[in-house]
């Protein structure tokens, strides 16, 4: 019988990788005014890439002490590495890369994505209930 990990487990990562991109965004936003900022965003396709290549290696894998790092720690080592820099449309003479307006529809993109991810999550939940009650 499969687990609640594997059941899970897609949605939940998606659902980390969008909320780690949301706070990338955020940190661009917070910086557009810091001289010399380079703005960043997150690959979630590469990010997906490793995390399905990281996460068919350890399928097998089981940690036996509560200090091995599980899929977790492997997949916010894949969010790190997926960070990537863009170069402006308008450069600054600040050398700031961030251009607001593209950071808010960004963000506006990214937490509409994020609560897909969340919804997804929910109906999967949803549909765990509905079984378990037999309907």
């Amino acid at each position: 019988m499969p687990s609640l990990d594997s059941y899970f487990g897609f949605n939940s990562a998606a659902a980390d990788v969008k909320s780690r991109r949301l706070e990338i965004i955020s940190g661009n936003i917070t910086n557009a005014s810091t001289p010399g900022y380079k703005a960043k965003d997150l690959d979630f396709a590469k990010v997906l890439k490793q995390y399905s290549s990281a996460s068919s290696n350890t399928a097998t894998m089981r940690a036996t002490q509560a200090k091995h790092i599980g899929a977790a720690g492997a997949l916010r080592q894949n969010m790190d590495s997926a960070v990537t820099y863009y170069t402006p449309l308008n450069p600054s003479l600040d050398n700031n890369t961030v251009e607001m307006g593209v950071e808010q529809a960004r963000f506006g993109r990214a937490v509409a994505d994020y609560q897909a991810s969340i919804q997804f999550l929910e109906n999967k939940i949803s549909g765990m209930r509905k079984a378990l009650r037999g309907e």
